[in-house]
């Protein structure tokens, strides 16, 4: 007689969703909440690469649809697995908040101190830079290290287009923009194919 095959409780388990502790794909906030950064990274493009000529500008469209495409594919055609969800507590959920009300003032403050010293230009490059930055703390509020990366990145990005701008280089704000906007939706695309998911636990 042949002996069962080993795993064989598991054969028919999909390796996402309710079968490994997390929501069904088209209710997981995880996966929903990844929609704001593309978004997000879909406006970067569309604000500041006209400025940055045709070319580029058909360069940053076409490669921010096909990542965006790619999520998508990736969250709801093709799901992988991402993790458990952690809910977060009621403080995770008011840093959130406070860091998006953070975020709005700061843009207002900083476009408004540019504007006072002539320097409009760089606009892009600082709204680049706070996006960044409030990204941080969502890493503790939502337990999701990916958000490590996402901000450390975007707001590098915009303070070297601050520099850059500032020292006198034409269009780095723009370009600091652009590239953030692209780096936000590369990263999404990297987390929903399970590139930032906790190492699955062994079977004995």
């Amino acid at each position: 007689m042949t002996p069962p095959e080993q795993g064989a409780p598991n054969v028919g388990r999909r390796p996402y969703g309710p079968d490994v502790g997390e929501p069904p794909p088209f209710v997981d906030p995880r996966r929903g909440g990844s929609l704001v950064g593309l978004l997000g990274g879909m406006v970067f493009v569309g604000s500041y690469a006209p400025a940055l000529g045709p070319v580029a500008t058909a360069v940053a469209w076409t490669a921010g649809l096909a990542g965006v495409l790619l999520a998508l594919v990736a969250h709801y055609v093709r799901p992988v697995r991402l993790g458990p969800l952690v809910r977060p507590s009621r403080v995770a959920l008011a840093t959130y908040l406070a860091c998006v009300v953070a975020e709005v003032v700061l843009i207002a403050v900083g476009s408004a101190a540019l504007a006072d010293a002539g320097r409009t230009a760089l606009r892009p490059a600082l709204v680049a830079t706070v996006v960044g930055l409030h990204f941080l703390p969502f890493a503790w509020a939502f337990r999701e290290r990916m958000f490590h990366l996402l901000g450390g990145a975007v707001a590098g990005l915009g303070l070297a287009g601050l520099l850059l701008g500032a020292a006198g280089v034409r269009r780095a704000a723009e370009v600091a923009a652009v590239l953030s906007g692209l780096v936000m939706i590369a990263l999404v695309l990297r987390y929903a194919r399970g590139g930032f998911a906790p190492a699955s636990p062994s079977t004995p």
